[in-house]
């Protein structure tokens, strides 16, 4: 099932607060096509994982991995990319900080109005960013219940305020972006030359989406892949989200663009999968030996170092090995309330 909140968004992109900056061309981009089960073309050519980093060049802020693919790895929040279609371009997630999204709008604005913004997950990270772009938004519709109803909205503005010196002006009037077009099952978007399918793929969180685009041979895995970073399992359902790593396997997709870490492939998927099955068998060691939930949270520390902290999370492995072990404890022993 797809939803569309308001037929006025799907045609015109979401109005945003004078206040937040300069709001580009006033471009109104026309209703998409969206339909489900419909087979979609090969694609013409596999990406380079390396990709054209434009850094070093003084060219662009971001990697190009294909033609028309770029992508962000290395600053504080989720990995996020763009795609420039034959009409416009669609950005997949959106950075954390404020001050980085409107470095991204600026380089967009190089290559065409943003139709479109797709979000993979309901944590902040993914999503902040949204409110200073004029688009739509596209998700699941766990994703934009989360924005919405379940996400005290002071209290992330008041964390996000935190990330940088730029971060609390252009965070006053705060209002997010929540996705306008939601979807239950998945659903196919097509702008221009390209589709985007985006395929449910429930394991780090209920709502978890993995977005392929054919024609750049390139997936967009969210939070199901931390490639060689730690992972955060704090609302992770662990079984699921092995399900889900099968499911990537079968993608025709050879390169993927994890939540977290640097671009990698199917080669990855049994070192996530394995990672995800030690920290069960680790927490049900603790259950098997009598220790209470907060028996465990005090005393299960062995993994903290097992893989370096993502950028911009420096100090917080400790308190991720917290979360782990409480929502895993919770899991194991039947008590986890999931979705949550």
């Amino acid at each position: 099932m797809i939803v569309i909140a308001s037929p006025r968004v799907v045609c015109f992109p979401h109005p945003l607060p004078l206040s937040r900056g300069e709001r580009g061309a006033d471009f109104r981009p026309s209703c998409p096509d969206v339909e489900e089960g419909e087979q979609i073309p090969e694609p013409a050519s596999l990406p380079n994982r390396r990709g054209t980093d434009f850094r070093s060049r003084g060219e662009f802020p971001m990697k190009q991995l294909t033609r028309n693919l770029y992508v962000e790895t290395e600053i504080r929040g989720c990995n996020h990319g763009f795609v420039t279609t034959s009409d416009g371009v669609v950005m997949i997630d959106s950075p954390h900080k404020p001050s980085d999204a409107l470095k991204l709008k600026a380089a967009i604005a190089k290559h065409g109005p943003v139709r479109y913004i797709l979000n993979t997950e309901p944590h902040g990270d993914h999503w902040t960013g949204n409110a200073f772009f004029d688009a739509p938004v596209i998700a699941h519709e766990g994703i934009r219940r989360r924005i919405l109803d379940e996400t005290d909205m002071a209290e992330h503005v008041a964390r996000v305020a935190t990330f940088g010196p730029e971060e609390p002006e252009l965070l006053k009037g705060y209002v997010p972006n929540a996705p306008a077009i939601t979807f239950e099952r998945g659903m196919k978007l097509h702008v221009g030359n390209h589709t985007f399918e985006l395929i449910p793929m429930p394991g780090h969180t209920a709502y978890q989406t993995a977005i392929c685009i054919k024609e750049e041979g390139v997936a967009f895995t969210s939070d199901n892949i931390f490639c060689k970073c730690h992972t955060w399992l704090q609302e992770a359902n662990p079984d699921l989200w092995l399900d889900s790593l099968e499911s990537l396997r079968k993608l025709d997709e050879e390169v993927f663009v994890p939540g977290h870490g640097p671009i990698c492939g199917k080669d990855y998927l049994p070192e996530q999968g394995a990672f995800i099955q030690e920290w069960k068998a680790y927490v049900q060691s603790a259950i098997d030996r009598g220790m209470t939930k907060d028996e465990a949270i005090e005393k299960l520390t062995d993994l903290t170092e097992r893989y370096p902290m993502d950028v911009g999370q420096d100090g917080m492995a400790p308190g991720v090995m917290k979360r782990n072990v409480a929502n895993l404890y919770d899991y194991l022993t039947g008590k986890q309330i999931w979705p949550a």
